[in-house]
């Protein structure tokens, strides 16, 4: 990545982290982490069945909405401010844009996820802060794959205000009825809907597949037959495709239309 590249990595991270909407999920998320590890402690019970679950729970509903709040606006804000003209004048390519706004933004999110789960590592006993300190890379990687998804719609799309409002569809789409849908086809199936299609519905959507992960990791196996899940995850190759395929692809198609568009 060349100077304005990397330039541009460090403007969007201070950028970031100077936005009130972040600052404020950011900061209720610590506090909602925190009280869960405090619960956890004190009743002294396994953390690894207890707290774990919760904030993975947690997680999978704050933490998309952290990055896609932090990246709804990254192409969209600069066309509404007549500003994409003028950035993509400067020496850099167009994928470099799209990608140092994608890094720049991931640090943020980094800095917010951290301060989540360090504030329930922190008030835990040391057994159970080894056990959460195991969620920070899956939380981040869930967040950077709704940060691709976010910087996508942010492309497609020509003002912030109509950008926002689509993140906030995928949101609720993604995160609460994904799943609904899944339990619909299921109803509708009479149960005769095979186990291997309803394991591929629910590890395809990404925070389907960060609940799934980590609640087998933490609570084992059981709790996935418990939740109706007869059959066992996908491979750890498989795992990191599909976490790569949401992260990456979407931040390509991105650059892919903004390189294919006129921007005046």
């Amino acid at each position: 990545m060349g100077p304005v590249g990397r330039a541009l990595i460090w403007h969007e991270l201070l950028e970031r982290m100077r936005d009130r909407w972040v600052v404020v999920i950011s900061i209720l998320f610590a506090l909602l982490a925190s009280g869960v590890g405090l619960y956890g402690r004190s009743a002294e019970a396994e953390v690894a069945k207890l707290t774990g679950p919760s904030l993975v729970t947690l997680a999978s509903l704050l933490v998309p909405l952290v990055a896609l709040v932090l990246s709804h606006d990254a192409i969209a804000g600069e066309r509404e401010r007549n500003t994409l003209g003028l950035l993509l004048s400067l020496p850099v390519g167009r994928f470099e844009v799209v990608f140092a706004k994608l890094i720049g933004r991931s640090l943020a999110l980094a800095v917010a996820v951290g301060l989540g789960l360090g504030a329930a590592i922190a008030v835990s006993d040391p057994d159970g802060a080894r056990t959460l300190l195991a969620l920070m890379g899956p939380t981040l990687l869930l967040g950077l794959a709704f940060l691709s998804i976010g910087l996508l719609i942010s492309t497609v799309t020509r003002r912030q205000a109509t950008a926002a409002s689509v993140v906030v569809v995928v949101w609720f789409g993604l995160v609460f009825f994904y799943d609904l849908g899944i339990l619909g086809l299921l109803v509708i199936s009479d149960g005769g809907l095979p186990q291997s299609a309803v394991s591929a519905l629910v590890v395809g959507n990404p925070a389907g597949l960060y609940r799934v992960q980590m609640m087998y990791q933490l609570a084992g196996p059981d709790v996935l037959r418990d939740l109706g899940m007869t059959t066992g995850l996908p491979g750890t190759a498989i795992t990191w495709l599909l976490w790569c395929s949401w992260i990456v692809v979407p931040a390509l198609i991105s650059g892919a239309l903004l390189s294919r568009r006129k921007v005046v």
